[in-house]
């Protein structure tokens, strides 16, 4: 369990923040179970547990600390809870049925799993609960686990057409076609810790009575967020059809190009000429290296090349490749990385935000983030 093994001045802190938060219930609700947004949530635990917050990477894990991931959860109702979405990967299971369907599914989770843990260099994985009940707060922890594929079983007389039910022997899902989402059965927690929440029947009143005190929090030279200093790059590219697809001789499979003779590790990411002019000087120039934070906590050099600046590489550029092609993807040498597998990964472009001058690093962003990112209707080529 996380829970238990954290520093007993940081779990009384975190239930504290919670309580607080739980106490203010009635801005949103009448209902008698403290009120918690999941982002609240998530940024609650990160801050009193000391844990780098995973939330908006668009990975299997919210959280994690000394190499432990963690998915965190709150809810109040039964314990039958969302566990993975699969829209962008419909058209490859929406003809299926039955046991070929669940397992489909169960292997799209299990990547997604894999490459979250190889990214973030997370060896085990758990799921966190703050589950809210009648006046109080229950901490509960759940194992976080791959589907056991070979022990698939499907449950009969459960769910209906469009809900199949299965289980692999450890734990139990169902599958919903209609929302192309994966359910789990939290059946198995670990009650951790509890504690009271106390909801103000007025908190309006509360809050107006701190007013007074809001000024010494706030002064003039508070500038609102930085947003400049992040930018988002494509893996992929995009046909005049709109079909997106990776470059079989250059950027993810620049080991496969002609001409001389390549380390198999070899790989570029993509800085293409529309990127590069609405991010001027974003990068230090040309040849000049840079360090470059993964998303493991590893830091290697890197720096910009090609011809105008078209590509980012590490410094040796195989470096990059090891990492991201070997360890990360866990692909064999000589196998084109496809677009397809990008899907199935859940990732198909990078965040590279600027922490200082000579230094970035570097995130790996779910489908569609780089369309939402400049706001996008079509990314032509």
């Amino acid at each position: 369990m996380f829970y238990d093994i954290q520093p007993e001045e940081q779990k009384q802190r975190y239930k504290q923040m919670l309580s607080i938060i739980g106490k203010l219930t009635r801005l949103f609700s009448e209902s008698n179970c403290p009120y918690l947004p999941y982002r609240v949530q998530e940024n609650v635990f990160c801050k009193y547990f000391e844990a780098d917050n995973l939330a908006r990477s668009d990975c299997s894990a919210d959280a994690k600390k000394n190499r432990i991931g963690v998915g965190l959860k709150t809810w109040m109702g039964g314990d039958d809870q969302k566990v993975a979405e699969f829209d962008s990967l419909r058209e490859r299971f929406c003809n299926l049925q039955g046991l070929e369907l669940v397992k489909k599914i169960a292997e799209f989770r299990n990547e997604r799993i894999r490459i979250t843990k190889n990214l973030h260099g997370i060896d085990e994985m758990v799921y966190h609960i703050v589950k809210r009940v009648p006046n109080s707060m229950q901490i509960l922890e759940h194992a976080f686990e791959a589907i056991d594929i070979e022990h698939i079983v499907l449950i009969p007389n459960r769910g209906n057409g469009n809900n199949t039910y299965f289980t692999d022997g450890k734990h139990t899902y169902h599958f919903s076609m209609s929302k192309n989402t994966l359910y789990m059965i939290f059946d198995d927690m670990i009650l951790l810790d509890s504690f009271n929440v106390d909801i103000l029947d007025d908190p309006y009143s509360y809050l107006m009575g701190l007013a007074d005190n809001f000024a010494q929090f706030t002064t003039p030279s508070e500038q609102p967020i930085d947003t400049t200093n992040k930018i988002c790059l494509r893996l992929y590219s995009t046909k005049s059809n709109g079909d997106k697809y990776v470059f079989e001789k250059s950027g993810l499979n620049q080991w496969n190009a002609c001409g001389r003779v390549r380390d198999p590790n070899e790989i570029y990411i993509p800085f293409p000429s529309e990127d590069r002019e609405r991010n001027v000087g974003f990068f230090p120039p040309r040849d000049q290296p840079f360090d470059l934070l993964l998303p493991d906590g590893t830091t290697i050099s890197a720096k910009i090349c090609q011809a105008d600046g078209k590509a980012i590489m590490s410094n040796p550029n195989k470096v990059l490749g090891e990492w991201l092609l070997r360890k990360v993807f866990e692909l064999s040498e000589g196998t084109l990385l496809t677009y397809q597998m990008l899907e199935v990964f859940g990732i198909d472009c990078v965040i590279f935000t600027k922490l200082d001058e000579l230094k970035y690093s570097i995130d790996f962003a779910e489908i569609g983030t780089y369309e939402r990112f400049y706001n996008l209707d079509n990314i032509d080529e």
